[in-house]
C-alpha cells in the first residue's frame, strides 16, 4: 500500500473526516471541554495581592463573549480549532479601544498575510490586523492530524478493514477456482450466486468442481485488536491525552486514574491555560488596566467533582493558617460565618495574632494557657 504526505493513498486523511475516529474525537473533546469549563478570572494586583476584579468589562467579556453563544460554546468551538487546524482565530470587536465582543471565525475564513502574523485576510475581503484578532495556537501553529495523517491513516485503515470484514458477514476474500472450462455467462453468474450468499448466515456450497481459496489474512493473523488499540494509543501521544482519560485502559484502578488526570492537568492542559492566557492579557487588558490586570484559569476546579480532593485542599489550606473559613465558604459559593475571617494555624487552632503570647506562655510554665 503506497504513502502520499497526506496518509495513506487508500486512506486520505484530513481534519474532517479524522474526527471519525474515536480515539481522536475523543482528545480534541476531552481538551477542549476541559479548558472550556475552567472558569477565566480577570485579577487585579494589589499590595495585599490580587484580588478579583468582578466588575471589569473584561470579565463580562469572558462571561459573555458574543450575544449568539455561551463562554462555554466559544472557548469549546476556539480551541477544538486549534487541537485541529492548529489555530483557532476570533475577531475582536472593540469600541473606543475597548473589547466589546468576540466572534469565533471559521479556520478556513481567515490567511495569513506574512510570516510574522501581523495581519489577516477573511473571506469576506476585510483586513484585520494582530491587535484585532485573538489567535490560540498548537505548536508552532503545525496541525497535528497533518502532521500524524500516516499515523491516523493507519487508525482509519484499521477501522475500514473490520467494517469490510464484518459487513461480509465475517467472511474472508477469496478465489472460487475451477478446472472445467466457463463461459462468460457461467463465470458471472456464478460469482453474483456467490456474492449474494456471502452476507447471509448459512452454509456455503460450492458448484460442483469449484475449490475456494482464501486469499486474506483473518483478523486474528493481521492482530487487528492489538493494531486497533496501539493506533488509538498512538492518537493519545499525538494530543498528548493519558489513555484511561478517553476510555482506553479496561483494567484501572482509582490512584493510577487520579495520577494520570494529574498528569493531563501538568503536561497537557497548563501550556494550553499558559498559551491562552498570555494572548488574551496581550489583547484584551489595554489602557491602564495592564499595569495591574491580567487574566488566570482557574484550575482549581477541576477538583469541584472530587469532594475527597477538595475537602483535602481545604483543610490543608485552613490549618496551615493560608485560608480562613469564609475564603473556603467563598470558593464554595456560600455566605460567610460571623467570625470566619480569622485565619487559625494547627496548633490549638488559635488566631495568628495570638501565636506570639501562646510561644511565650509555654516558653515560662509549659501550660500554654493564654488567659493567665
Amino acid at each position: 500500500m503506497g504513502i502520499n504526505g497526506y496518509g495513506y493513498r487508500s486512506v486520505v486523511m484530513n481534519e474532517t473526516n479524522s474526527m471519525a475516529i474515536a480515539a481522536v474525537y475523543a482528545c480534541v473533546s476531552k481538551i477542549s471541554s476541559s479548558l472550556a469549563a475552567m472558569p477565566m478570572l480577570v485579577m487585579r494586583r494589589g499590595l495585599q495581592g490580587s484580588e478579583h476584579a468582578r466588575n471589569s468589562n473584561v470579565q463580562a467579556l469572558l462571561n459573555q463573549p458574543s450575544e449568539y453563544c455561551t463562554s462555554y460554546e466559544f472557548f469549546e468551538g476556539l480551541i477544538t480549532q486549534a487541537c485541529m487546524y492548529g489555530c483557532g482565530y476570533a475577531e475582536i470587536i472593540r469600541e473606543q479601544g475597548q473589547p466589546i465582543q468576540l466572534k469565533l471565525l471559521n479556520y478556513y475564513e481567515v490567511k495569513p498575510l506574512d510570516e510574522q502574523f501581523s495581519a489577516y485576510e477573511l473571506q469576506d475581503g476585510r483586513i484585520l490586523r494582530d491587535m484585532q484578532m485573538l489567535v490560540v495556537c498548537n505548536m508552532d501553529r503545525m496541525s497535528p492530524i497533518r502532521l500524524h495523517a500516516q499515523n491516523i491513516g493507519l487508525a482509519k485503515a484499521a477501522e475500514n478493514y473490520g467494517m469490510e470484514y464484518f459487513s461480509n458477514g465475517g467472511q474472508m476474500t477469496g478465489v472460487l477456482s475451477t478446472e472445467q472450462p466457463l463461459k462468460n455467462e457461467q463465470i458471472e453468474t456464478i460469482q453474483q450466486s456467490w456474492n449474494n450468499g456471502s452476507n447471509t448466515a448459512g452454509t456455503k456450497l460450492l458448484p460442483f468442481g469449484f475449490r475456494y481459496n482464501r486469499i486474506g489474512i483473518p483478523p486474528e493473523e493481521a492482530q487487528f485488536i492489538e493494531t486497533r488499540k496501539f493506533q488509538a494509543e498512538e492518537i493519545c501521544r499525538i494530543f498528548s491525552v493519558p489513555p484511561a482519560l478517553v476510555q482506553l485502559e479496561s483494567q484501572t484502578t482509582y490512584n493510577n486514574v487520579e495520577q494520570q488526570n494529574l498528569m493531563f492537568r501538568q503536561h497537557t492542559l497548563l501550556p494550553w491555560v499558559k498559551r491562552i492566557e498570555q494572548e488574551l492579557d496581550r489583547k484584551l487588558i489595554v489602557g491602564t488596566d495592564v499595569v495591574d490586570h491580567y487574566i488566570r484559569f482557574d484550575m482549581d476546579s477541576m477538583y469541584r467533582a472530587d469532594n475527597n480532593s477538595r475537602a483535602k485542599f481545604y483543610k490543608e489550606m485552613l490549618q496551615s493558617g493560608v485560608m480562613s473559613i469564609n475564603e473556603v465558604r467563598a470558593r464554595e459559593e456560600l455566605n460567610p460565618v460571623a467570625g470566619g475571617d480569622v485565619h487559625t494555624v494547627q496548633v490549638n487552632q488559635i488566631a495568628l495574632d495570638r501565636l506570639e503570647a501562646y510561644s511565650d506562655n509555654i516558653s515560662k510554665d509549659g501550660t500554654g494557657d493564654t488567659e493567665a
